[in-house]
């Protein structure tokens, strides 16, 4: 009879804290064809959760960038006693001096292409289409409803330190989890913006247009910078944030959270809406310019609750609440009056 083993037993085994039984079993587990897929997803997982050697990259490219910085000091000087040399040596061994430009251009693509790779290795990023939403979960729990044509950010070898750090860029509905040491969960959206919870539900929208958040359950609290002054502002269920044109957090209070993420069900929601900021949301969420007749359209406002799926259809119905007529030429599409 084929004796079977638990992740347990290989955990532990692979931790050095099997006893000889346990290690035999393991071991005769392991040269099992059948066994070779299950144990190379245990051994992943193991390797993730409990690293051998967990860098500390902050301090490694601190110590690389000293090193350099003194290579480059001793290659000027260098530099420098050619440069004096070459006015007595004969023209063809001026060419030396190059050697200094060489070596600096060397450093520079170094640094740079360290920087480069940095993000790379160190974060995993979930990218969608326009007109595609996806849900991401997270390591810890967490569940991150991604939008269209949006980007999130996370660590690649799960989070570490005290605070769980992700960072959107578009917009997303966060369920964060509640962990038992407490961590903290924060969503970065720039270097003067981010969001920092415990346990909670809300969502959050960063586009080129406006940054704001709405909650939905728990607290959340949220870090600013407003002439170069770091603020906070603490939120409550049904509070909606929204960030101004002079940097500064505004606080809209008791909202119809049910009108907050609509499109992770193919909704959108309209209260007095603008055709203009409807427009806007179009081209973020599909990727679609659609060109007014008359710039009097961008005031009008509508009111509703529409399910759809794609641009064509919220354009249609739009059309028909406001009678307008939609008119498209190849990739161009105009609103018009009737």
């Amino acid at each position: 009879m084929e004796k079977t083993i638990s992740k347990y037993t290989l955990f532990e085994y692979l931790a050095g804290r099997a006893n000889p039984l346990e290690r035999q079993l393991v071991e005769d587990w392991i040269v099992r064809k059948q066994n070779l897929e299950t144990f190379h997803q245990w051994l992943l997982e193991y390797e993730t959760k409990s690293p051998q050697f967990v860098p500390d990259q902050d301090a490694a490219l601190t110590n690389l960038l000293h090193r350099l910085d003194s290579g480059m000091e001793e290659v000027i000087e260098e530099g420098k006693t050619e440069e004096v040399e070459e006015e007595r040596l004969p023209s063809w061994f001026g060419r030396r001096s190059n050697r200094f430009w060489l070596v600096a251009a060397s450093v520079t693509v170094l640094v740079s292409c360290g920087w480069w790779f940095r993000d790379p290795i160190l974060y995993k990023s979930y990218q969608t289409a326009y007109g595609q939403t996806t849900d991401v979960y997270l390591e810890d729990g967490s569940r991150v409803a991604l939008n269209s044509n949006s980007r999130l950010k996370v660590p690649r070898l799960g989070f570490w330190g005290d605070v769980r750090e992700v960072s959107l860029g578009g917009e997303a509905e966060f369920s964060v989890s509640h962990t038992i040491d407490h961590k903290r969960f924060v969503v970065k959206t720039s270097d003067e913006f981010r969001v920092e919870v415990l346990g909670t539900t809300f969502s959050v929208f960063a586009r080129p247009r406006g940054t704001k958040v709405a909650l939905k359950s728990g607290s959340v609290r949220i870090d600013y910078s407003q002439n170069n002054q770091r603020k906070e502002v603490m939120m409550e269920p049904g509070d909606l944030a929204f960030l101004d044109r002079e940097g500064a957090v505004q606080l809209e209070k008791k909202q119809d959270i049910k009108a907050f993420a609509p499109w992770t069900e193919q909704r959108y929601v309209f209260n007095g809406t603008p055709v203009g900021e409807i427009l806007a949301m179009i081209e973020e969420n599909f990727g679609q310019k659609v060109s007014l007749s008359d710039s009097s359209i961008a005031q009008r406002s509508i009111t509703g609750n529409f399910k759809t799926r794609n641009a064509e259809e919220l354009l249609k119905t739009i059309s028909e609440v406001l009678d307008l007529r939609v008119e498209q030429s190849g990739a161009t599409i105009l609103l018009t009056n009737n």
